[in-house]
């Protein structure tokens, strides 16, 4: 579950998405998080801060 959760924020970053309409796209064609379980994991309600823990990420 580890590495689903980093290979999501590694998609946000390098494909640069803002919202979770753009990341909601994505889960059709790669094998990540859906948002909700990303927010669980990430210990977070907001989207906004999903994206600033993505720029964190190696």
């Amino acid at each position: 579950m580890k590495e689903m959760y980093i290979k999501s924020l590694q998609m946000i970053k390098e494909l640069n998405i803002k919202n979770e309409k753009e990341y909601n796209k994505l889960l059709h064609n790669y094998l990540i998080l859906n948002v909700e379980s990303l927010k669980y994991i990430s210990q977070t309600r907001s989207f906004r801060n999903i994206i600033k823990m993505s720029k964190e990420v190696a």
